[in-house]
């Protein structure tokens, strides 16, 4: 029987959107054409599950990526809200993994993020901060205005002597004590019931209450990242169930044949403290063993820690940006210093003033030692499959939010990341830790519409993750234009 025009169109087309979309490993599209609120077409598709793919269209509808196909001319695209791909590259939004937005007031969302967008971050993860003040910035993440996802943790966990308990600027009231196992899963129960996001573990907690933060924390489906506890081992910290390790602090500790007699000095030390401020012991414990136990490492039992990482599928999110501080002196170069504008004038002018007396200083002995290990550890949990996260800790240390996430990917591509490696510990690792790989962190059919559109290839130079065409933020461009307004003038997001 002859095929009616209507019908024999309809599987034409029906024909078509499945060539396409299984010709680039995608899948289930449901939406027509003419329902796309934006077409990236001819453009380099580049993420860390698919690699690079060119040239490709890319279509939105509503706040996801509806279809991605070889590129076609531009006569079979609708004209509106088109965007020209030619010549640029897309990558999936960027995530700062470690932030900080009520570290210093002057500092807060209303600067945190528009100046992530204009960097390409269309996701936070605030590893510590007091909820009453995250509210707000969590409230605006969670509306329809255009401003970064946000994940929180709200205050620290620590043990009885907190580090940041509010003793100096420096050190904040972003913390909360537990002296015991009963005491931190009430803490974790508090914290769960006020929606945050996941659990961040600190330095003091005693073993008890750590291993009972982390399985409460757990039965509440809430993944636990932090500094592993003085009182443990980091291989302790990880055999209790610790998901994402920061700073790669304490991990020297570990690459030591004599661990266990460190574990016992410093426990004696911290039994036998009088102190009421943690933050000074925890300094006291660095200094005492640290730069020994660089000096000291042992490769089988480093090896053996990276194994255990792997194998509890436990990543690292190293913040080179801040680890380094000491050593690789960002802080100190013009062309860094440069960013420092775009933070409100008073922050601006303490830190020119501060980073000029800190520039004076030369690196030590130990501070290059650590330095190099430092490098070679994030080179050799890299090399074992080791899931790196990328953070920065801004805005502490002259951490500019949004630029320094730039410097953080420079610095993982030095210590031996690829350029797609990198870019893999800015998007899809993030995600992944939140189990959110399914919805985010790739560019593929029903992932969250969350791209940064570059002028030059990554691949090539990583350092081309600067150059910002647009972003893409839950689908709605933010063009050039934009982007600048929201450099030059962090208050228009409220």
């Amino acid at each position: 029987m002859a095929c009616q025009k209507p019908f024999c169109f309809l599987l034409c087309f029906l024909f078509v959107v499945c060539l396409s979309a299984c010709s680039t490993g995608q899948t289930g599209f449901k939406t027509r054409p003419d329902n796309f609120n934006l077409i990236i077409q001819n453009v380099t598709a580049i993420d860390a599950i698919h690699g690079a793919r060119m040239p490709v269209d890319v279509a939105i509808a509503g706040n996801r990526i509806a279809l991605i196909r070889p590129a076609v001319s531009s006569g079979e695209l609708p004209s509106q809200n088109y965007v020209d791909g030619t010549g640029k590259f897309l990558i999936p939004g960027l995530w700062d993994a470690h932030v900080h937005l009520t570290y210093n007031p002057k500092i807060g969302h209303d600067v945190f993020f528009p100046l992530a967008l204009a960097h390409g971050i269309t996701s936070l993860r605030d590893t510590g901060g007091q909820l009453d003040k995250l509210a707000p910035a969590k409230a605006i993440a969670d509306s329809d205005a255009i401003a970064p996802d946000l994940y929180i943790s709200g205050p620290l966990v620590d043990g009885r002597k907190r580090v940041y308990a509010g003793q100096s600027r420096g050190f904040p009231n972003i913390s909360i004590g537990a002296d015991n196992a009963e005491i931190a899963e009430a803490k974790v129960d508090a914290l769960a019931a006020q929606g945050v996001d996941f659990i961040k573990a600190y330095e003091m907690l005693s073993p008890e209450a750590f291993r009972q933060l982390v399985a409460r924390a757990r039965f509440h489906n809430l993944p636990v990242t932090g500094h592993s506890p003085l009182a443990m081992t980091a291989q302790q910290a990880i055999e209790a169930g610790i998901k994402d390790m920061q700073h790669l602090r304490n991990l020297e500790l570990d690459c030591v044949g004599n661990r266990l007699q460190l574990l016992q000095e410093r426990q004696s030390v911290m039994a036998e403290d009088n102190s009421e401020f943690g933050g000074k012991l925890r300094a006291a414990l660095h200094r005492m063993q640290r730069a020994k136990a660089v000096a000291a490492q042992d490769e089988g039992e480093c090896a053996a820690l990276i194994e255990l990482m792997k194998k509890n599928n436990v990543s690292q999110t190293p913040t080179l940006s801040i680890s380094r501080f000491l050593s690789r002196k960002l802080y100190a170069e013009k062309r860094y210093q440069a960013s420092f504008r775009l933070m409100p004038k008073s922050v601006a002018k303490g830190w020119f003033k501060r980073a000029s007396k800190l520039s004076k200083r030369e690196p030590t002995q130990q501070d290059l030692a650590f330095d190099n290990w430092l490098m070679t550890m994030v080179a050799r949990l890299n090399n074992a499959g080791v899931s790196i996260l990328a953070g920065t800790d801004a805005p502490i240390a002259f951490l500019t939010p949004g630029a320094s996430l730039h410097e953080e990917l420079f610095m993982l591509v030095e210590a031996g990341l690829t350029p797609l490696q990198a870019i893999e510990a800015a998007t899809f690792a993030p995600a992944a830790f939140f189990d959110l790989q399914d919805q985010q962190g790739s560019i593929a059919v029903a992932q969250k519409a969350d791209l940064v559109l570059l002028n030059a290839d990554p691949l090539l130079d990583i350092r081309n993750i600067a150059l910002i065409e647009a972003v893409v933020k839950d689908g709605r461009l933010i063009d050039r234009t934009a982007l600048d307004v929201y450099r030059s003038a962090p208050s228009q997001i409220k």
